[in-house]
This record gives structure tokens, C-alpha cells and sequence, in this order.
């Protein structure tokens, strides 16, 4: 009979601190959740950025009218320059994913 009790006693404390960690796992993860939204985020305005570079390159290989020649160029150095810019500023952000 004590025995009993005794081995009720500790099956109750360990499903309390079962409990605990399970509660502080789930806030755990919900603190780190928003982070994984901005960083997805944030990987999705790269890949945006590499979709528009890879259209001015497009347009600048379909480009006859002298006139905007210079326009297409410029456009596509000001898209990659974007791209590029927005890659290091994930590097600096820790932001591991194929951007290529």
C-alpha cells in the first residue's frame, strides 16, 4: 500500500514536469515562429528581386529601338545591384537558403 502511494507520488511529479516542458517548448516555439515568418519574408522579396533581374535581362536581349537600349542596360544593372544587395544583407542576417 505505501509503495503504491509512494509510486503514485512520483508518476504525478513526473507528468507535472512533463507538463512544464511541454508548455515551455510550445512558448519556445511560438517566440521563435515570427522570426521564421520574416526570414521568409525576407526570402521571398530576394527571389521577387532575382525574378525582376532575370526580366530586365530578358527585356534588354529584346530590346531594337535604339532609344531604349539605354534604358534596358540601366535597368538591368539596377536589378542586380538589388539582388546582390538584398543576398548580403541576408548573409548578415543569418538567412541560409539557394538563392541561385
Amino acid at each position: 500500500m505505501k509503495d503504491e502511494k509512494e509510486m503514485q507520488k512520483k508518476e504525478n511529479m513526473l507528468e507535472g514536469i512533463t507538463e512544464v516542458f511541454n508548455e515551455l517548448r510550445s512558448k519556445i516555439q511560438h517566440m521563435q515562429e515570427p522570426e521564421k515568418d520574416e526570414n521568409q519574408k525576407f526570402v521571398e522579396i530576394i527571389n521577387q528581386a532575382r525574378a525582376e533581374w532575370e526580366s530586365a535581362e530578358k527585356t534588354f536581349h529584346t530590346v531594337a529601338d535604339p532609344d531604349l537600349i539605354d534604358y534596358a542596360i540601366y535597368n538591368v544593372e539596377a536589378t542586380k545591384a538589388r539582388y546582390i544587395y538584398l543576398i548580403k544583407q541576408a548573409k548578415e542576417m543569418g538567412i541560409k537558403t539557394n538563392f541561385y
